[in-house]
């Protein structure tokens, strides 16, 4: 382990964050966001669908999925440890088994230039997320969702809103925001995330671009967990 990406380097955090939330809007930035609004390219991923829900069940189906604390135990302490996570793409490292555990994912990720992580995150009945922020403010998270227990299902507060997932419905929610995962439904619930760069002028849009090219050396120790597969 290299450390944890969401924790370290503080004071340089707090100040890129600080100029990347002016140029969003400060406190009263959106906080969730139509899908095509301020991510237009995920329309191809949204219209490959089918193809990408089939490999997402079928990588359920044959593989066990690494919990959050695999990759980042520092911050799976804060947020939880039995968060479960699949990463096909994460600052530009690519998991070579993506390609055929989850190739449309994967594929749009490398295609899509705005994209820092693809993944696949899932929830197991009754787990849920405290209330929490993400520490870096430079990227916008959508969500698409893959398997949605129509049984109490799970929903996220952002602030104060809320959004229930729905299976083959996307959005943008900034999760910069303090936000939590409500999940009292008794099936997994399964979402595709894909992280992107925040729409932002020139010069804050460089720096985002320096920031992000520095938590590169992170990547490998998530891209790697990702390929364990505890059920072998």
């Amino acid at each position: 382990m290299k450390g944890s990406p969401s924790i370290n380097n503080l004071r340089l955090r707090q100040l890129t964050n600080w100029v990347f939330l002016r140029k969003a809007g400060g406190r009263n930035r959106r906080r969730v966001i139509p899908a095509h609004a301020v991510f237009p390219e995920v329309w191809e991923l949204e219209r490959q669908f089918p193809e990408l829900k089939a490999e997402v069940d079928a990588l359920l189906a044959g593989r066990s999925i690494p919990t959050y604390d695999s990759f980042d135990p520092q911050r799976a302490a804060q947020v939880s440890e039995e968060w479960k996570l699949y990463y096909a793409y994460m600052f530009g490292n690519t998991n070579e088994l993506a390609k055929k555990d989850c190739a449309t994912l994967l594929s749009f990720a490398q295609q899509t230039p705005r994209v820092v992580n693809a993944f696949i995150s899932v929830l197991e009945p009754g787990v849920t997320l405290p209330p929490h922020e993400d520490p870096y403010a430079g990227i916008l998270r959508y969500h698409l969702g893959i398997r949605i227990p129509e049984r109490n299902t799970p929903r996220i507060r952002l602030a104060d809103e809320y959004y229930q997932w729905k299976e083959g419905e996307g959005v943008v929610l900034d999760v910069s925001l303090e936000h939590e995962v409500i999940n009292e439904s008794d099936e997994p619930r399964v979402v595709v995330i894909i992280d992107f760069r925040r729409p932002m002028g020139p010069l804050a849009g460089l720096l985002n671009r320096f920031c992000l090219w520095r938590k590169q050396k992170y990547a490998p120790q998530f891209v790697e967990a990702s390929k364990y597969d505890v059920m072998h």
